[in-house]
């Protein structure tokens, strides 16, 4: 089993220049930053990544730079999701090609898709490479229904499966599969919100956006409340949750994440391609600084 996949892993931000570039200084920093902070490793090119809105040769400039960077001393999944088969396959190669430590994929978007269609793109991804597989199930596009034990049953008939990325507030179906798959399968959570809740359901770690930020303050949480400290872990998702309902109810995520990246860390990541956070508004410093410490002094 893939023993090195667990723990808080960022679901790291694609840092954008003015014109929408990729820009490989800031992707180095962000790198070198969740190695110091020893964070269980990077998942790069999914949502918070941008993977709909890059075009492929964004996506493979940047997963070169990330796993150049990281040069073994933290994994690396790449997430190779694509609307065409073909181009997941394409990007699967690509990252074995590189040295990526492993793949992830969404499952297909937009054409309405059957369970046989999903598995059936997941299966070439599998067969694409070497590289470890991990499903990724989020809930908001997923355009089919199954129900969890033949969920689980299916994926673990993919080809190089290792685990599964799990974003949904509902954590029966995780729970589910965790107990049907045991050990053959490393499950990662992926709603932010639910990072201690989750390790409760079978997780073996957490994959979120917002870990870009907390990730440090999650990891010590994660690590403490698993070890049996559950108020370690009460105080921690008291504080962790309040600050998320506050940058969900403003609208203005990406704009937070900006300024409380420049602000925490000295890392200028920009702002997505519209249609992402076209609309934001500028956050108060103050109140980033809030927020940030908010978070922080509840995992001391």
């Amino acid at each position: 089993m893939h023993k090195q996949f667990h723990g808080v892993w960022p679901a790291m931000i694609t840092p954008l220049d003015e014109a929408g570039r990729p820009n490989h200084e800031a992707v180095e920093q962000l790198v070198e930053l969740f190695i110091s902070q020893q964070l269980g490793g990077l998942y790069i090119l999914g949502s918070t990544g941008q993977w709909p809105l890059l075009p492929p040769e964004h996506r493979r400039s940047v997963a070169e730079r990330v796993v150049q960077t990281a040069a073994g001393r933290i994994p690396v999944i790449v997430h190779v999701g694509a609307a065409a088969t073909e181009d997941a396959v394409e990007l699967a190669r690509h990252a074995e090609s590189i040295g990526a430590d492993a793949v992830s994929a969404v499952a297909p978007i937009y054409y309405p898709a059957t369970v046989d269609d999903l598995f059936h793109h997941y299966h070439a991804i599998g067969e694409a490479s070497r590289l470890p597989l991990f499903v990724y199930h989020l809930s908001t596009v997923q355009q089919v229904s199954i129900d969890p034990p033949e969920y689980a049953r299916r994926v673990l008939e993919v080809p190089n499966i290792a685990g599964m990325k799990v974003t949904d507030r509902d954590l029966f179906p995780l729970g589910v599969i965790a107990a049907i798959a045991g050990d053959r399968l490393r499950l990662f959570s992926g709603a932010d919100s639910l990072i201690c809740h989750a390790a409760l359901s079978g997780a073996c770690g957490a994959i979120g956006t917002f870990f870009n930020l907390y990730g440090a303050p999650a990891k010590r949480a994660r690590a403490a409340f698993v070890a049996g400290d559950f108020q370690a872990g009460l105080r921690f998702m008291s504080a962790f949750q309040s600050a998320l309902a506050e940058v969900l109810a403003s609208g203005s995520i990406w704009s937070f994440l900006r300024t409380a990246m420049r602000l925490r860390f000295h890392i200028e990541t920009g702002m997505p391609r519209p249609p992402l956070g076209a609309t934001d508004q500028p956050w108060e410093e103050a109140d980033v600084h809030r927020l940030v410490q908010q978070v922080e002094s509840a995992a001391e």
